[in-house]
């Protein structure tokens, strides 16, 4: 793979932000924000430059760059899913707040109706 380089003590990873928009880089970083200090930089629109600095001394900068890339991959992956998905959501909320409602409004008149009968000063 080479879109990424190791270069005093860092991993430079260049990604291309139209196959992996800024909030799938963003959420990829974050998962690696424990173990390394993270730097973006670069162009938004035509590469993005993520720095991975270890916070301990390590020799395993490859891996760290491949894992990184798969997060990528898993991000970029759930992104796709979640938005050819979200109108199976949106319909699913719909139905459920419409059937939250219906039972909810006759549950109310029935609580009100039992109130009333169980006073019989009232009548």
């Amino acid at each position: 793979m080479g879109n990424y380089e190791i270069k005093d003590g860092s991993i430079f990873v260049s990604v291309n932000p139209k196959v992996y928009p800024l909030d799938v880089i963003f959420s990829a970083a974050y998962i690696f924000t424990d173990k390394n200090y993270i730097v973006l930089d670069g162009n938004p629109e035509e590469e993005v430059i993520v720095e991975i600095k270890p916070k301990e001394k390590t020799d395993e900068m490859e891996k760290i760059a491949m894992e990184f890339n798969n997060e990528l991959v898993n991000y970029g992956s759930y992104a796709v899913q979640l938005a050819r998905n979200a109108h199976l959501r949106e319909h699913i909320l719909h139905r459920v707040l419409q059937t939250a409602g219906m039972h909810t409004g006759h549950r109310h008149a029935q609580e009100t109706g039992s109130l009333e009968n169980s006073k019989p000063w009232k009548k």
